[in-house]
């Protein structure tokens, strides 16, 4: 397929959103506000003054922020930054959960003209060097005791930070270094620069522009270093409205906030989208919390990455198994007819004892579970970070979660969304307005048109890789795509992660991988096969679904190692397999593969902080397994290095077993 090219437009909004200033008519009434972050904060608290903005759960209680309780954090805290010498453009790391006083620094700093740079907690000391240096950031936040121990590591290389800031006092009393200071030291040198200065926060909020950037948001570096993409105002707001075209939102409403806000998700939805619209910021107690608090708040929008999903999918299942015979009978009975319903919804053949039979089903079933699962209240949940089978938006459409997929990118944002009731399964639904998609060449490379609205400003201190990306007007994403005669796009897998066997056949791994991870008793898996004759893959066990599975049959073990290589356990891999190849074109199907006996580990370079791998050190790394499977070798023994978060490095040695299908 080459050059077709597919457009959506939508006139004036779009239009006013490129190039205006004040408010953009809504699709559903509401207006769009062209304005920065602070200013939009600003306006809230005198519009919604006690009304609540932030809401955070600790010690099992819900406790509440108004829009003038933000406001009065925010302020304090920029004028602090501004005594100990924040400045204009300069930037603040933040590294930390999802808490109010992440939104407090970020906030603050962009009031004063400075960019927010997010940081994943579990990064390594290593790793968020790279992310100081490469932003040249002035200033860092860190929640905790454990997130100041790594910039004290490495506070002999990061020499501009001046300050570092912490907001969670517990641990730190004994720790007398000048180059920290407590967040509440911060707000009151605030009060006290006010006193002196007054009016100098308001007048700093009036002086920033809808085209500064707000952030620098890191891509997932799969392939090498992250970059890191500058996103203005302008352009988080225009995702917005994109995004909010199909689902009406009220002022009011509850977001969840638990994606670690490094990621470009929260910066659209918790930051931008929730300041425009006027949604309740939401923050679990903690990251083992997150389920039950998603309960009690029912968000009215979730955006999660693929293997989140897949995980509540695997641990339903397995909840559903270890019921009762009675339920499960009747949620076999309900999940039968939900299919047949969804179905007959997307071909427009629904009657009357269908639709009656579902809301039967919804009843005695379906209504049940999205309750337990926190999706009571939820107008949209979308996929994000990575491809996920059509198997599994089958299920969650099924058991009425409204589960959409989309396309995008942290240059571009949304792209391509399903829209309710125009649903083809597999696709990534249709080009969103404001946007225009081409597929081009052997590959069928996808290009974004990119404008002044709609796309990033370029990549940080990477003016080649902007070059390199950016060409004629238009954002050529590595990515490799279609779109078919009914306009829906259709995304394969990145061009360089494409294989091809030995004969030529090329087949996606990503899209197996997906697959393989719609089993309850398989956490993730890597698809090897170029240049070979076959498709193997290497899986990771789930430890929690096998290991009840392994109880449930009286069967004995003590270590990870341990339960992958059992024989039982193979037999179960290789049922599932046969399942899920059965859904496969047949010369990309699974015919060998080993039970790793190690997950993989974003510490150990194996995968992405969100949870994608980085197939080239894999390839590296577990080279004896590939080569044993396909040199028709029963046992393998590999030798691993494992390196831990606090530096140490240690050895696994371990004999896996190589299965043919």
């Amino acid at each position: 397929m080459v050059d077709r090219t597919h457009k959506e437009k939508e006139g004036m909004s779009i239009d006013q959103l490129k190039t205006g200033i004040g408010d953009v008519p809504g699709h559903h009434g509401e207006n769009w506000r062209l304005k920065t972050s602070p200013q939009l904060l600003v306006e809230n608290a005198v519009m919604w003054r006690d009304k609540p903005a932030l809401r955070k759960k600790r010690y099992g209680i819900w406790n509440t922020y108004s829009w003038q309780d933000y406001l009065d954090n925010v302020k304090y805290f920029s004028l602090g930054l501004i005594s100990l010498g924040f400045k204009r453009n300069e930037k603040i790391v933040i590294v930390g959960d999802n808490d109010p006083e992440w939104w407090y620094c970020q906030m603050g700093a962009q009031s004063v003209g400075g960019v927010g740079v997010g940081v994943f907690i579990d990064c390594t000391p290593p790793e968020v060097k790279y992310f100081v240096q490469h932003s040249a950031a002035t200033f860092a936040v860190a929640k905790d005791q454990e997130q100041c121990d790594k910039l004290l590591d490495i506070k002999h290389e990061i020499l501009d930070v001046k300050k570092v800031i912490y907001w969670e006092p517990k641990g730190m009393r004994k720790y007398t270094d000048p180059w920290l200071i407590d967040f509440r030291e911060v707000l009151q040198l605030g009060r006290q620069y006010e006193k002196s200065h007054p009016n100098a926060f308001e007048d700093m909020v009036k002086t920033g522009n809808v085209d500064d950037i707000s952030c620098l948001a890191y891509t997932s570096g799969t392939t090498g270093l992250p970059k890191a993409a500058q996103l203005s105002y302008r352009t988080l707001i225009a995702w917005n409205y994109a995004l909010w075209k199909y689902y009406p939102i009220y002022l009011g409403q509850d977001y969840f906030s638990f994606l670690c806000p490094a990621w470009a998700v929260d910066q659209i939805l918790g930051f931008v989208g929730c300041l425009e619209q006027g949604l309740v910021v939401n923050f679990p107690e903690s990251p083992s919390t997150v389920v039950e608090d998603a309960r009690e708040i029912s968000s009215v929008i979730e955006l999660a990455g693929a293997r989140m999903w897949e995980e509540r999918y695997r641990n339903l299942f397995t909840r559903i198994n270890d019921a009762d015979w009675l339920k499960r009978t009747a949620y076999r009975v309900a999940m039968s007819i939900g299919r047949i319903y969804v179905e007959r919804r997307q071909t427009n053949q629904l009657n009357l004892l269908c639709e009656a039979l579902y809301k039967l089903a919804d009843q005695l079933a379906f209504r049940s579970l999205r309750d337990r699962m926190g999706y009571v209240r939820s107008t949209v949940c979308l996929v994000a970070g990575a491809m996920m089978s059509p198997e599994l938006f089958t299920f969650f459409q099924i058991v009425g979660i409204p589960l959409y997929t989309y396309y995008g990118i942290t240059e571009a944002g949304f792209i391509t969304m399903q829209q309710p009731g125009d649903i083809k399964r597999g696709s990534c639904g249709k080009v969103l307005p404001g946007r225009e998609v081409k597929i081009t060449g052997k590959e069928n490379e996808v290009l974004v048109k990119a404008d002044n609205a709609m796309m990033f400003s370029g990549y940080f201190r990477n003016e080649d890789a902007t070059k390199s990306a950016l060409q004629d007007g238009w954002y050529h994403t590595g990515d490799a795509g279609y779109i078919d005669h009914d306009g829906h796009f259709f995304f394969m897998d990145r061009i360089s992660e494409m294989m091809a066997l030995a004969d030529g056949n090329k087949f996606s791994p990503t899209y197996i991988e997906s697959e393989l991870r719609c089993s309850q008793y398989i956490a993730d898996a890597m698809v090897v096969g170029q240049g070979k004759d076959f498709v193997a893959a290497l899986i990771q066990i789930d430890l929690k679904n096998v290991g009840q599975w392994a109880e449930s049959k009286h069967i004995a073990y003590n270590t990870y190692v341990d339960l992958s290589q059992k024989a039982p356990v193979y037999e179960l891999i290789s049922l599932e397999l046969k399942v899920i190849n059965a859904r496969i074109p047949e010369r990309s199907r699974i015919k060998a593969f080993v039970n790793l006996h190690k997950e993989f580990d974003a510490d150990e370079a194996e995968m992405t902080r969100t949870r994608k791998l980085r197939r080239a050190p894999l390839f590296e790394k577990y080279g004896e397994i590939i080569d044993g499977i396909y040199s028709e070798a029963d046992m393998i023994t590999v030798d691993t290095e494992v390196k831990y978060r606090d530096g140490r490095k240690g050895s696994v040695r371990a004999q896996v077993k190589a299965m043919r299908i």
